[in-house]
C-alpha cells in the first residue's frame, strides 16, 4: 500500500545532484504563494543584493527555475498511471498550480538570500563569470535538461559504468562527488520529502488503511533508504560522467579545487539548504493535494 501510494520526488537538484521532489490546490484552498512563504522569509541581502543577483544570473538560476517546473508540471501522467481514479486534467491543474514559475522563482531567490546571509560571495561570483564558471553553469543546466528523458538517465549511467576504475577522469568524479557530498545530501533531502509528501496527506484527513500506524509508514520509508541510497548514486554518477565530459581533467580539477575553498563550500551548502527546504514544502503540499483530490474524486483507497 505505501510503495504503490508514494511518489518520491528524488535528488533532481541543482548541478550534480542539487537540482534535487504548496499548499495550492483550489483556488479557494490555501495559496502556494503562502505554504512557500513558511520557509523563505523576506530575503534578507546575502551580504549586498546586486552582488547576490550578480550571482543567480551567473549560476543561471532563472533557467534552472524553468526546468523544475517544467519537470514538475509534467508529473500528470505518473499520477494517471498510479491509477488513483482523478482525470488527467485536474492532476495538470493542481501541478500547474504548485510548480508556478513565479512563485518558484521567488521561494528559491529568497531561501537562496537567506542561506547566503553574511557570506562573502566575491570569489563565487568571480569564478561562475570566469570562462570555466560560465561553462560548467551551462554544461550543468544542459544536462539536466537532458536526463529528463528514462533513456538519456541510463546511458548517463551505462557511461559511468564504462569507465576505467582507476582512470583520471574516474578519480576525478569520486573526488567531485566527495568534496561536494552529493550522495549524502541527497539521500538526506530525498527521505524528508518522501516523509514530508506523507504530512501532507495527513494533514488533509488521509487515513492509513489495513491498519497501518503512521509510525509503520516512517519506519517504512527509511527502511527504503538503501534503495533510495542506489539510486541516488546512479544519478549523481551518472550526472557527473556527462555533465563534466567536455572538460579537460585539468578544467575538471580547478572546479574540483573551487569546491573545496570557503566559499565552494559555503556556496554548496546553501544551494542544498534552499533547494531542501523547498522541496519539502512542495512534497507536503503534493501529499495534500494527492489526498483531497481523491477525496473529491472518491478514487481508489490510498
Amino acid at each position: 500500500m505505501v510503495k504503490a501510494l508514494r511518489y518520491r520526488l528524488v535528488s533532481r537538484r541543482f548541478g550534480a545532484g542539487r537540482f534535487s521532489g504548496g499548499l495550492w490546490l483550489m483556488g479557494q484552498a490555501l495559496l502556494l504563494s503562502a505554504v512557500l512563504s513558511l520557509i523563505a522569509p523576506m530575503a534578507r541581502a546575502a551580504a549586498d543584493e546586486e552582488q547576490f543577483e550578480q550571482l543567480m544570473q551567473a549560476m543561471l538560476f532563472g533557467e534552472v527555475v524553468d526546468v523544475l517546473c517544467e519537470e514538475g508540471q509534467g508529473m500528470a501522467e505518473d499520477f494517471v498511471a498510479a491509477g488513483y481514479g482523478v482525470p488527467k486534467p485536474v492532476w495538470e491543474d493542481m501541478l500547474g498550480r504548485l510548480y508556478d514559475p513565479d512563485v518558484m522563482s521567488r521561494a528559491f531567490h529568497d531561501a537562496m538570500a537567506d542561506s547566503l546571509e553574511g557570506a562573502d560571495l566575491a570569489p563565487m561570483i568571480a569564478f561562475y563569470h570566469s570562462d570555466l564558471g560560465k561553462r560548467i553553469a551551462r554544461l550543468e543546466l544542459d544536462t539536466r535538461k537532458t536526463l529528463s528523458g528514462e533513456a538519456a538517465q541510463l546511458a548517463a549511467g551505462e557511461a559511468w559504468a564504462e569507465l576505467e576504475p582507476g582512470s583520471k577522469r574516474a578519480e576525478l568524479i569520486e573526488d567531485y562527488v566527495q568534496t561536494n557530498e552529493l550522495v549524502e545530501m541527497n539521500v538526506v533531502g530525498a527521505m524528508n520529502s518522501d516523509i514530508a509528501y506523507y504530512q501532507g496527506l495527513w494533514s488533509a484527513g488521509f487515513e492509513s488503511d489495513q491498519g497501518v500506524s503512521d509510525s509503520e509508514i516512517l519506519n517504512e520509508i527509511w527502511a527504503s533508504e538503501p534503495e533510495v541510497r542506489a539510486d541516488v548514486s546512479e544519478w549523481v554518477y551518472g550526472f557527473s560522467t556527462m555533465a563534466y565530459d567536455s572538460l579537460t581533467d585539468e578544467e575538471f580539477a580547478e572546479y574540483i579545487a573551487f569546491s573545496r575553498t570557503e566559499a565552494g563550500q559555503r556556496l554548496n551548502h546553501a544551494l542544498f539548504a534552499s533547494f531542501d527546504a523547498v522541496y519539502e514544502q512542495l512534497s507536503r503540499g503534493l501529499g495534500a493535494g494527492t489526498a483531497r483530490l481523491m477525496q473529491s474524486f472518491e478514487g481508489e483507497q490510498l
